[in-house]
């Protein structure tokens, strides 16, 4: 859900400077929403759609048996 790459973050980011510069100067305030949205789907990387993309996978390393393990202190 929150798994976004950083060139999409920084294009979401472009298109909200583009629809804020066309609000502003056409005098639209009624697409101040819309900038706010894209501006919050931006910061939080939010994506939408299915899950079309390859789901994360944890992968545990194994320790090494060469050497013990020391406990802290």
């Amino acid at each position: 859900m929150f798994k976004l790459r950083i060139h999409i973050l920084i294009l979401r980011y472009y298109l909200m400077m583009l629809v804020t510069i066309i609000a502003v100067a056409t005098h639209q305030m009624w697409l101040v929403p819309v900038v706010m949205a894209i501006a919050i789907s931006a910061v939080l990387g939010y994506r939408f759609g299915g899950d079309s993309e390859e789901a994360a996978k944890v992968v545990r390393m194994k320790a090494s048996p060469e050497k013990t393990a020391r406990k802290a202190g």
